[in-house]
């Protein structure tokens, strides 16, 4: 939706505007995937233990479908108790009671970690979520407030059946169990602080990630990765989604309560310095008040050409630069030229548009000016005031 609005750009002054509006360069980076989407989970030992739990639980036993079935047998006969049949046949044919959900989606979610970021990010996913659930495992707890005692109970019986084996943060061991995705994007990181500092620059940026809980995980690396956890050289946080939903909470909801620091305090530190590199989800591309940085890397290539141009405008600063990583030899490849030419189109049709802006003679200017003397209006129910010279 845009309201019927209307987008304007400068006819004069140009030149003044461009001294201070950057266009980042645009760059892309290749790495490789070692192992298949089925395979990746065997160097994770929490994702088997995890894996194993998930296939040994019973539907018929979750209490969300033994109240189904209560509820059928005390309902006669009509629309509702067909409604209320019909539900509880999906739910065990699908298996998508809240708790079975939730432990698959687990599940679900530390394979993709695995797959994308290496088993070590997996198994400190898989740790984190599953300590953080048991240590807030209080009915009054905020993370399943919505869900009933006994699903709750449930739940929390299953995640303590899982066999964690403790990461190890020693830095042979994260080298170790990381991808080469992981890896290209450390060496692009270094490479990146260095050219900004070539120009006796600090650096700054922001490594943008599709998922949630991919943003955790690859976090969590960043700060304890031998070549990124010195806090000289990166100093990383976190910005994820905070929209609440009032239908009844998902079990990966928690993923929000994981992060040790509000956004707010984030932001504010990644404003005054105190951090550089921030890891963030798709809230970062617009709608957040984020300075200008440096350096921008896509994690995972845009969806679309408004989420390309949203998250590039954060590389604002002089002589800054956009980083897309692609997968070698696969489908990525053909993607690469794709946003080439997208930047080149783009840049194409801002100097035919800009040619076509003829620049008024000084007389017709001033007649302009003539016409259009300063305005002031004044809403005076909140009092905004805006002034047009």
């Amino acid at each position: 939706m845009n309201l019927d609005s209307v987008i304007r750009s400068p006819r004069r002054h140009r030149d003044q505007l461009e001294a201070h509006v950057h266009r980042p360069e645009f760059r892309h980076v290749l790495y490789s995937i070692p192992w298949t989407y089925s395979t990746c989970h065997l160097a994770s030992k929490n994702l088997q233990a995890l894996k194993q739990v998930a296939e040994s639980m019973d539907i018929e036993k979750d209490p969300f479908v033994l109240s189904l079935r209560e509820k059928l047998g005390k309902m006669p006969r009509g629309p509702e108790r067909t409604r209320l049949d019909q539900k509880l046949s999906n739910t065990i044919l699908k298996k998508s009671s809240y708790t079975h959900k939730g432990i698959k989606d687990l599940s679900n979610a530390a394979h993709d970690i695995c797959y994308d970021l290496g088993p070590w990010a997996a198994d400190w996913y898989i740790q984190r979520v599953v300590e953080f659930a048991l240590k807030n495992a209080s009915p009054y707890s905020n993370i399943t407030s919505a869900w009933q005692t006994r699903e709750k109970s449930y739940l929390i019986r299953h995640l303590k059946s899982i066999n964690i084996t403790p990461v190890s943060y020693e830095p042979r061991s994260i080298e170790n169990g990381i991808s080469d995705k992981l890896r290209v994007l450390l060496r692009t990181l270094e490479e990146e602080k260095e050219r900004t500092e070539s120009f006796n620059e600090q650096y700054s940026g922001i490594v943008f990630v599709t998922r949630r809980d991919a943003v955790l995980a690859l976090t969590a690396v960043l700060e304890h990765h031998p070549r990124t956890m010195d806090r000289e050289s990166f100093r990383v946080g976190s910005l994820l989604g905070s929209s609440e939903s009032s239908h009844r909470t998902a079990f990966l909801d928690i993923t929000r309560s994981i992060l040790r620091q509000p956004q707010a305090e984030t932001l504010d530190e990644f404003r005054s310095g105190e951090k550089n590199l921030i890891v963030a989800t798709a809230v970062a591309e617009e709608g957040l008040d984020i300075q200008a940085c440096g350096n921008v890397i896509r994690w995972d290539v845009p969806n679309n050409m408004a989420s390309w141009a949203q998250s590039r405008g954060r590389a604002r600063r002089k002589r800054s630069s956009f980083v897309l990583m692609f997968e070698r030899g696969g489908i990525d490849d053909a993607r690469i030229a794709q946003f080439e030419q997208l930047e080149r189109d783009m840049v194409a049709q801002y100097n035919a548009e800009r040619r076509a802006v003829k620049r008024p003679p000084p007389s017709v200017l001033s007649e302009i000016d003539d016409v259009f003397e300063p305005c002031r209006f004044k809403v005076e129910s909140t009092g905004c005031v805006i002034n047009i010279t």
